[in-house]
């Protein structure tokens, strides 16, 4: 797909613009956005749209909301560059985009990886403790480590088999 390569977006702007398109069209499918992605390699973008529901995500639910959203991602003019947009569920190591979707995952393990170290570790795998505002704290190495969302620039839920 090609996009206008003019408008020098920060991933973040681009990620916000490509919700306000993504919303009405998964919601219309009685679906929910668990988390949009926008990842910028060259010339070439990658959008990474995470969608779910009760009972889990089918391949015919990803395929549909494809379809009515590609239209729509070509004729934007704001998005740089071109794109290839793939559609899933979040999976069973499902990434959290905002804490929220964390706290029915309390009792369960998570990876952080942190924008910076803290006390020399910049990644943290542990059982979730809890989820207080944009506070969450993890039970690591039996130490409590509380991690302040911006702090975090990655955390994702590890399934143990």
């Amino acid at each position: 797909m090609q996009i206008s390569s003019d408008s020098r977006q920060q991933p973040n702007q681009i990620v916000n613009h490509l919700e306000s398109l993504i919303l009405p069209v998964v919601h219309g499918l009685g679906l929910e956005l668990w988390g949009t992605e926008y990842l910028a390699s060259g010339r070439k973008g990658l959008i990474r749209i995470f969608i779910e529901c009760e009972g889990g995500v089918t391949i015919d639910q990803c395929a549909q909301v494809s379809r009515q959203l590609g239209p729509a991602l070509e004729m934007d003019e704001t998005l740089p560059g071109t794109f290839t947009l793939e559609v899933s569920s979040p999976g069973l190591e499902r990434k959290f985009f905002q804490p929220d979707q964390m706290k029915e995952y309390i009792g369960r393990t998570v990876h952080a990886l942190l924008h910076e170290p803290l006390d020399g570790c910049k990644s943290f795998r542990g059982e979730l403790l809890s989820v207080e505002d944009a506070v969450i704290t993890l039970e690591h190495s039996a130490d409590r480590i509380a991690l302040a969302w911006d702090q975090i620039k990655k955390i994702n839920l590890v399934h143990i088999f």
